[in-house]
């Protein structure tokens, strides 16, 4: 170290490690955390590093926590940012737009967490681009949580950055001390040799006896040494203060701090309150907030050595964190208060800022103030912070005269607590606080009730009282009124009152509650009332409660123009950051198998970490689409990070859907036990709770689990547990999702008439538009159970549909039953070519059950596996025709009638085809006769 830090005396190997730790950072990277206790040396330790790496021609970035600000999201990262807006005026748009919202520097739409974190980064590369950069921050330990994660993020992709990250944070319990996985040096005080020898070297005209009692005081601490020898030598005698024996020397030398800044003028104590409470040490803010003498005011401060101003005179910090302490202790409350006034006033354009300082300004209900502290919740959560959201939507209750408005705002934080961030505990918390309340429960009350009732215990029915009394929707279920129940709840909830965003607004949130419970219960009594009330909503958006209980209802009556509506919102997700906006419309595109388009966004919620409660529907859907895209392995992992998920935060009703989809991955990978596990898990948890949807989910995969095995009655006994052959049952999604398998299982059981019937039900739900595999299920149950001479131009029509091959299994299934159908005919040759293409098909997927089912079939046709095609043969110019028609997407029956022939002539053309190319199926046709080589 240079000459200039020698006075830290005892702290020889610190500075040197702190030395090495300097060029380690400026050539590849580093990071060092220093903890210890109050006073300890800490923050001259971070001072003395700070100073050489200046000296050596670092660029030096400082921040620190602020105890009275860790509840406000990215608080801390606010300081480190403001330190560098050249550097983000240089940064690209999305960067720069992802740090300016989320730290409230302008409004517009908030990236993911993820994004933001990744924005700091880049602006810390961009910083160190000319020269290296030390970012030091001070008082980790009350740094709030967004502001950690930031910091914490960055530090672990340092290598290879000339970017040194220096912090430091107290020794203490609790969850800021918690094990961060980086580096550490302990601070420990000085010995007794050590604090003499300091003491006697800044207060060499003191008594012996004085300085041995000081040190005895001090405990080694070098703050208390240097502030009790200090004081000391003003008082002339350090007798007598057996008081800060009884406590501890930081708070010690907190009171003397305190007795330094009484001695200030009022106009100082006036700026450094507002610097205190301010947080981030922006001059502007404190020149807006307190005129523009600031700087002149702090001069005296300055001069006492309790606070300094940054070279660029843009920002203040104080010199040590206890100073700041000093303070705001030193402050009376009505003086706080006004400081918390004017501090809003100057953040105007800041709403969460400006609610948080009006809150804290703010002692007496007052509705005005409320609804400001809500409107900067939403915002909370418009940009990903559910923790600030709940924050501060308590203390908008708290502000609220109206005991109605406490309690929907209660309510709020406590829906918010279970769906957004998964704060169960926080939630109850809330909810205690809510039925405390002697006046009757709110419409927002019984939808945070019923929620948690739903999701902890499965209860489906409470979930459903719960609501139905609640506002209106008893005179419906008793009386039939749709018309009374519609009002009543409008009238309950209030137009005016109305909150907008997530949770978007009491009305819909109590729809979209009541539609889960009825969702899961799958029972009618819950259904078929619901169904009246959702009705009347007929402008509802795709990802609505009213949009979901149509798809539940009658999925084949989903609209085109409803569709292209979701379409368009799941186009739009990429740039959403509200996981509740996320999460429910990706729960309609998993209806309408649009998840694919949803994948980004609900893996970005899971990612975040942000959004606890969200993150286990988002690993549902991230489950769903492995599985149904054939990523099997993906899917049960996904399944069983879902249910660990929940078993550890207690949300047991997810938990089921994770048994759902592990045990279809297994029934479709043929492992029997493994998909019986997870079934039984299922009924045995649902079945005692009445939760029919989910029972009826197990029942489908032991379906599929029994048709892979070829064990075609159980199959049929779990099918018609759904739902009874050549009935669709209304809000039964789980029938349409099985119709394939109740159709194949009753026709390979012999249950010709009841196969047919199914397969009439399936066309008539008209779900064939929702999506190719609803498409591919419905043309392959029609082409199973059609006549003889339709049979081949349905499986082909139905093999030709465009999009067929993004569903894989589905393919597979529909191959191989055209192929056991043309083998029952005697059409061996043709039966040969669909089922080698299943077989392969299964192969790759993994699926063994369905691949011996395959190669079992293909053996009745007098085919080894070394039996297929002859690749390399010539075509003839008749088959090299049909390819090049069939290549264009054509079916067999429109390119018959193009070349006058039969359809079946067409498929036996296409069936020697397909081996003289290497292939097994029409997508490959194109690329086959690309790369075919000419005939001479």
């Amino acid at each position: 170290m240079s000459a200039g830090t020698t006075e830290l005396v005892g702290r020889e190997s610190e500075l040197t490690e702190l030395a090495a730790f300097l060029d380690t950072a400026a050539a590849d990277g580093a990071v060092l955390l220093l903890t210890g206790d109050p006073g300890v040396g800490k923050t001259a330790l971070l001072d003395a590093t700070a100073g050489l790496a200046a000296a050596r021609g670092t660029r030096v970035v400082r921040g620190s926590g602020v105890e009275y600000e860790t509840d406000i999201s990215f608080a801390g990262l606010h300081q480190l940012v403001g330190s560098l807006p050249d550097e983000l005026d240089r940064l690209p748009r999305s960067a720069r737009d992802a740090l300016e919202v989320a730290l409230g520097l302008r409004a517009g739409p908030a990236s993911s967490r993820i994004a933001v974190l990744n924005a700091a980064l880049s602006l810390f590369d961009e910083a160190a681009k000319e020269r290296p950069l030390l970012l030091v921050v001070d008082d980790l330990h009350v740094v709030d949580r967004a502001s950690r994660a930031a910091v914490f993020f960055a530090a672990r992709r340092l290598g290879g950055r000339r970017i040194g990250l220096l912090g430091a944070q107290r020794a203490e319990p609790g969850e800021s001390s918690r094990p961060t996985g980086l580096p550490e040096l302990e601070v420990l005080p000085l010995g007794d040799t050590d604090a003499l020898r300091l003491l006697s070297r800044r207060f060499a005209h003191l008594p012996r006896r004085v300085l041995s009692t000081v040190a005895h005081e001090a405990q080694g601490n070098p703050l208390a040494l240097l502030e009790f020898a200090g004081s000391t030598e003003h008082s002339g005698d350090r007798r007598g203060r057996e008081a800060g024996r009884a406590s501890s020397p930081g708070r010690d030398v907190r009171a003397l701090y305190g007795a330094r800044v009484g001695r200030l003028p009022r106009e100082t104590r006036e700026v450094l309150l507002l610097a205190a409470l301010e947080g981030s040490g922006d001059i502007g803010v404190l020149e807006a907030a307190g005129g523009p003498g600031v700087l002149e005011a702090l001069a005296p401060a300055e001069r006492d050595h309790l606070v300094m101003v940054t070279e660029n005179g843009r920002a203040v910090r104080f010199r040590h964190p206890l100073v700041r302490s000093a303070v705001v202790d030193g402050s009376t409350g009505e003086q706080r208060r006004g400081a918390h006034r004017r501090l809003a006033d100057a953040l105007a354009d800041q709403p969460e800022r400006r609610g948080d300082h009006l809150a804290r300004a703010t002692t007496a209900p007052d509705e005005a103030v409320a609804a400001v502290v809500e409107s900067a919740a939403r915002s909370s959560l418009r940009r990903g912070d559910a923790d600030g959201a709940i924050a501060r939507l308590r203390r908008a209750a708290e502000l609220s005269p109206d005991r109605a408005d406490r309690r929907r705002r209660l309510s709020q934080a406590a829906y918010a607590a279970a769906w957004v961030a998964g704060h169960l505990e926080v939630s109850h918390e809330i909810m205690r606080e809510v039925e405390g309340d002697p006046a009757a429960r709110s419409l927002s009350a019984a939808t945070a009730a019923g929620f948690l009732v739903l999701v902890t215990e499965g209860d489906a029915d409470t979930a459903h009282a719960l609501l139905t009394e609640a506002a209106g929707f008893l005179v419906l279920v008793t009386e039939g009124d749709a018309d009374t129940a519609h009002a009543l709840l409008t009238e309950a909830v209030g137009r005016e009152r109305a909150v907008s965003g997530p949770p978007p607004g009491e009305l819909e949130t109590a729809l979209f509650t009541l539609t889960l419970a009825s969702q899961y219960s799958g029972r009618p009594e819950h259904w078929r009332p619901l169904v009246d009330v959702l009705a009347r909503f007929r402008e509802a958006t795709p990802a609505s409660a009213a949009s979901l209980g149509r798809v539940h209802h009658a999925p084949g009556s989903v609209t085109e123009d409803m569709l292209r509506r979701l379409d368009e919102e799941i186009a739009r997700l990429r740039e959403q950051s509200d996981a509740d906006v996320v999460i429910r419309t990706a729960l309609i595109a998993s209806y309408l198998d649009r998840l694919p388009g949803c994948r980004e966004a609900v893996s970005r919620v899971i990612r975040d970490g942000g959004a606890v409660g969200s993150s286990m529907p988002a690993l549902m859907f991230v489950a769903l689409d492995d599985l149904y895209a054939g990523r099997w392995q993906a899917s049960a992992g996904a399944a069983r990070e879902l249910i660990g998920l929940c078993e550890e935060t207690g949300y047991h009703l997810f938990a089921q859907v994770g048994h759902y989809v592990a045990a279809m991955a297994a029934a479709q990978r043929g492992d029997l036990d493994e998909c019986r596990e997870h079934c039984e898990a299922v009924w045995g948890w649902s079945g005692p709770r009445g939760l029919r949807r989910l029972e009826n989910c197990a029942h489908q995969a032991a379906a599929r689990a029994a048709l892979g095995a070829a064990d075609f009655e159980t199959a049929f006994r779990h099918a018609t547990a759904i739902c009874a052959p050549g009935v669709l049952p209304e809000f039964n999604p789980e029938a349409v999702w099985s119709a394939p398998d109740l159709v194949e299982a009753a026709v390979r059981s012999g249950r010709h008439e009841e196969a047919r019937r199914h397969a009439a039900a399936l066309r008539d739900a008209g779900v064939g538009h929702l999506s190719s595999r609803f498409a591919l299920s419905t043309a392959t149950v029609t082409a199973i159970t059609s006549d003889a001479e339709d049979m081949v131009a349905c499986f082909e029509e139905a093999l030709a549909l465009p999009g067929a091959e993004q569903w894989p299994f589905e393919l597979g299934r529909a191959r191989l039953a055209y192929g056991e159908a043309l083998r029952r005919r005697g059409l061996n040759r043709a039966a040969r070519v669909q089922l080698a293409a299943a077989r392969d098909s299964f192969e790759k997927l993994g699926a063994r059950s369905w691949e011996a089912r395959a190669a079992a079939e293909l053996r009745a046709t007098g085919m080894t596996r070394t039996g297929r095609g002859k690749a390399g043969q010539a075509l003839t110019p008749q088959e090299l025709e049909v390819a090049r028609l069939a290549a264009t997407g054509l079916s067999n029956p429109q390119i018959a009638s193009r070349l006058f022939l039969s359809p079946r002539t067409v498929s036996s053309h296409l069936y020697r085809v397909f081996p003289k190319l290497g292939i097994t199926s029409r997508a490959e046709l194109r690329d086959a006769l690309r790369t075919r080589p000419a005939e001479s």
